[in-house]
């Protein structure tokens, strides 16, 4: 939709300004996944068959959990960067053209877990995230963390985006925001990989000192060493008629404090 073009847009133009920048030094965690996978750049052809061999696994009768883990051992091997959408967007789009044209087979689940990880949640975050979230992309990757776009709402219908009832009350006195899905008809839902998911990116309405600032993304942990944080509570969608290796969520928030640098 419109607000995934504009993201792309904006990554587009950072790229663009990177050419005629000085580069920026790779972070530490950066050289490690460079050091520790293979070289992709040696030929496009040994990249592909890289990406294939990474996704070879995947089958559309797995589990939540069993594709969640297929998505986390993917994000480990390194073979495909979240920063790839602005640094190499030739082989990001193509990973996405390799596993589209096994989707018949596969099924559409874990190509839509694929998009909504790199795309949604940590393509918003390339596109209007703090120099510190998108700094931080490498660690999320080396700790195969999974994440999510919670736009969404249940009583939002074609609105979504535009009416956002989730809010976020920012705290003066100690600095952080507060999220809070006030009303059941409020809670984030339909959210793809939302159940098995450790971070998300939130769209939520934001007011500071009484006043409202309107919808802001905040970057957020849903869990913390596998456990929900406190506060944040999730519930699965159920069967759908199709791509059930998918998990889909409803997502609620209950005084969830999150540090200003959460915000985008």
């Amino acid at each position: 939709g419109p607000l995934l073009l504009f993201m792309l847009a904006s990554v587009a133009r950072r790229s663009l300004g990177a050419r005629v920048a000085a580069p920026r030094a790779a972070s530490v965690s950066s050289r490690r996944i460079l050091s520790t996978a293979i070289s992709y750049d040696d030929s496009d052809a040994e990249w592909e068959a890289s990406f294939i061999k990474a996704t070879e696994h995947v089958s559309s009768n797995a589990s939540h959990a069993e594709s969640a883990a297929s998505m986390r051992a993917l994000l480990r091997s390194g073979v495909l960067r979240h920063t790839d959408l602005r640094d190499n967007p030739d082989r990001f789009f193509k990973a996405h053209r390799l596993l589209a044209r096994h989707a018949v087979e596969h099924g559409p689940g874990f190509w839509i877990r694929f998009t909504v990880h790199y795309n949604l949640c940590f393509g918003t975050v390339l596109a209007v995230g703090s120099d510190a979230q998108v700094d931080g992309l490498d660690a999320i990757q080396e700790a195969g963390e999974l994440g999510c776009f919670a736009l969404t709402e249940k009583l939002a219908g074609v609105q979504s985006g535009l009416l956002v009832q989730t809010t976020a009350d920012y705290d003066d006195k100690t600095g952080e925001f507060v999220l809070n899905t006030p009303t059941v008809g409020a809670q984030k839902n339909w959210i793809s990989q939302g159940f098995t998911a450790d971070k998300a990116v939130v769209l939520a309405d934001l007011t500071v000192g009484g006043e409202r600032r309107g919808p802001h993304a905040f970057l957020m942990n849903l869990r913390s060493n596998g456990e929900l944080v406190k506060g944040v509570s999730v519930g699965d969608m159920g069967i759908k008629t199709t791509g059930n290796d998918l998990d889909n969520a409803w997502i609620g928030f209950d005084h969830v404090r999150v540090p200003r640098t959460s915000a985008s």
